[in-house]
């Protein structure tokens, strides 16, 4: 009988080994990696889609995990290191003993655990180790076994890993380096024209950049002022999916040089204030006109107009009564990217506009008037 179970238990440690064995890549996908307060949760920082560009040399080392429970890291000369290995900014370079994949490693799988074995020894990132997150403040007793939580999907093709290092979880996605990759996302244009008027005191001499959310890292983006008009300018492909962005005064690694437009209309107070312009999608090569500091729109006014214009309740969740000075022609509405998403013909001073149709989000309103001008403002839907 004894033999009989040992057998059993042979058997089902073999079964275990053989949905990780093989040789693994980090998904090339925004979310592959990331970082937060409990498993599963990345909410305090994820690679972008940019990142996938910036990081490549992390992208492109592989693991693998052999029948015989040798592990192996390979970097390929080239891996993602920071700064408490002993460089002055984080960047692709030369791997850094003992996380360079030279040591001699081992792995066991088991009860949707993976350990690995052996000083040094990792997936993902370094620094991330059951007895907490690696830096310069901490300096690195290097673990020489470390234990991750496993989860496989259905078909074995994708493998999710989560470390905890005590005051939070990291958070590893790898896919089987057989599959065809995945078909490149959706991409577009972006123009980003910002206005720096209303920046208190000069423009950083490092000069004005464009980074976070979807865009990257605080330095994504570097825009120019060649002519010295106070418009500093750029462009960049990006995901047609959309997502957050900022504005930064210099190049600050801490973000302490980022725009403040808390409590304004284009802040999503739940991301850490960056901006919403680009959340939700675009279909087209985009250029946004920006204002430092503000969500208003350079050059349109768009501003409520005390005496000549009413719009009511707003924010709304599916109808404006709208009430102004003069006759109104017709109305426009614009999204945050520019784009055209509704005309209504009124012939009065004043409507009601069911914008039902509309999803959430803050929208620009114009009012073309009976005699020539035109009024605009913002609303919000909800």
């Amino acid at each position: 009988m004894k033999k009989i179970y040992t057998l059993i238990f042979t058997a089902l440690s073999l079964s275990f080994t053989a949905q990780v064995e093989g040789t693994w890549k980090l998904s090339q996908t925004p979310g592959a990696l990331g970082v937060g307060p409990t498993q599963g949760d990345i909410g305090w920082w994820s690679n972008s889609a940019a990142d996938l560009t910036a990081r490549a040399c992390l992208f492109d080392d592989s693991i693998s995990f052999n029948a015989n429970g040798d592990f192996m890291h390979y970097m390929d000369g080239s891996t993602w290191i920071e700064t408490w290995q002993g460089v002055a900014a984080e960047q692709c370079g030369t791997p850094v003993a003992p996380h360079d994949g030279s040591g001699s490693f081992t792995y066991v799988f088991a009860n949707n655990q993976l350990t690995v074995n052996g000083t040094g020894a990792h997936i993902g990132l370094a620094k991330a180790t059951n007895s907490g997150e690696l830096s310069a403040a901490n300096p690195p007793a290097v673990p020489t076994s470390n234990t991750y939580e496993i989860m496989m999907s259905a078909n074995g093709d994708t493998l999710t890993a989560d470390i905890d290092f005590g005051g939070g979880w990291w958070r590893f996605v790898y896919t089987k380096t057989g599959l065809a990759p995945a078909p490149p996302a959706a991409s577009h244009t972006v123009t980003f024209n910002v206005h720096t008027d209303l920046i208190a005191g000069n423009v950083s001499a490092d000069g004005i950049y464009i980074g976070g959310g979807f865009v990257g890292n605080n330095d994504a983006l570097l825009l120019d002022d060649s002519d010295g008009d106070g418009i500093w300018s750029g462009s960049t492909t990006l995901p047609a999916a959309g997502g957050h962005f900022t504005i930064l005064n210099g190049n600050c690694s801490d973000w302490s040089c980022k725009e403040d437009i808390s409590g304004q209309p284009c802040a999503d107070a739940g991301n850490y204030n960056d901006r919403n312009n680009l959340l939700g999608g675009f279909s087209q090569d985009t250029t946004l006109n920006l204002q430092y500091g503000s969500c208003d729109t350079p050059g349109t006014g768009i501003n409520e107009l005390d005496n000549k214009l009413s719009i009511f309740p707003n924010p709304s969740n599916g109808v404006l009564n709208i009430k102004a000075s003069q006759n109104i022609s017709s109305v426009n509405i614009y999204n945050m990217i520019g784009n055209l998403v509704m005309v209504k013909s009124i012939a009065n001073n004043q409507s009601i506009l069911n914008i039902e149709s509309l999803t959430n989000g803050v929208y620009f309103i114009e009012f073309n008037l009976n005699n020539g001008s035109t009024l605009n403002s913002k609303i919000i839907k909800r």
